[in-house]
């Protein structure tokens, strides 16, 4: 792996979707205003916090899995990836290359939700709780990202990763305490949610914007166990797509 090749490759990206970086920072942001609004107007501040943690976790886990899973299998198919590892970038650099450049498009949604929240609702954040919720963002990102790319380098078929890439994410944001207390899940759950990566990732989005050391250390530990795992299935899926082809 070399940081040229990397930089190389997320420049490539970056360009040729920068016709799409408006519009995707708008889609990111239209539904997330549109609740902030609804919910100044029903007056509900327990679920605020709750909804703002819910859509940090969302747009730094969902997003990153499902483009990076659905970009890398379409790159493939339309031989972009070949002709990129033909130039010399290796598979690490192409998965590098492509989470940095998708960082740097999607971390502005998060620092926008913040920023809004604070004007539409009157949350009370400072520079220290923005700055570790954008790290925290940035872990589940990378993490994300890194299982998206698994996905779209093992699997040959695109249309089993675009349907995959869709419908994995939603148990795991609806089956964890995300958008609600885990107190309100049965003791079963609870106890099921506890395996889950969006757990943590809550846990950790909960404690930064909070500033409780607690959570944010256990949420992190989690994200890093997370993040080991999506590393581990990476290099499952380069090894086996060089065995097969």
């Amino acid at each position: 792996m070399r940081l040229s090749n990397v930089y190389t490759v997320a420049k490539y990206m970056v360009l040729s979707s920068r016709n799409w970086i408006y519009a995707a920072l708008g889609f990111t942001l239209m539904f997330p205003i549109l609740w902030l609004v609804l919910l100044r107007i029903v007056g509900n501040p327990a679920y605020m916090g709750y909804f703002i943690i819910g859509t940090v976790v969302n747009t730094s886990f969902v997003i990153p899995f499902v483009a990076t899973a659905q970009d890398i299998s379409s790159f493939k198919r339309e031989t972009i990836y070949s002709l990129m590892f033909a130039n010399g970038a290796d598979h690490w650099d192409i998965a590098l290359g492509y989470i940095l450049q998708l960082m740097f498009l999607s971390i502005p949604s998060v620092v926008a939700l913040l920023v809004l929240a604070i004007f539409i609702v009157g949350e009370s954040y400072g520079i220290i709780e923005i700055v570790l919720t954008i790290v925290v963002a940035i872990a589940i990102s990378l993490a994300s990202a890194l299982l998206g790319y698994a996905l779209g380098i093992g699997i040959r078929n695109y249309r089993v990763v675009n349907q995959v890439s869709q419908v994995v994410p939603w148990p795991l944001l609806l089956l964890a305490p995300v958008y609600y207390p885990i107190t309100v899940l049965p003791p079963v759950l609870r106890y099921a949610s506890l395996a889950l990566p969006t757990t943590y990732m809550a846990l950790a989005i909960d404690g930064s914007l909070s500033l409780n050391l607690n959570e944010l250390l256990v949420g992190l530990a989690g994200i890093f166990v997370y993040s080991l795992a999506s590393i581990l299935i990476v290099r499952y899926a380069i090894v086996r797509g060089e065995v097969n082809g």
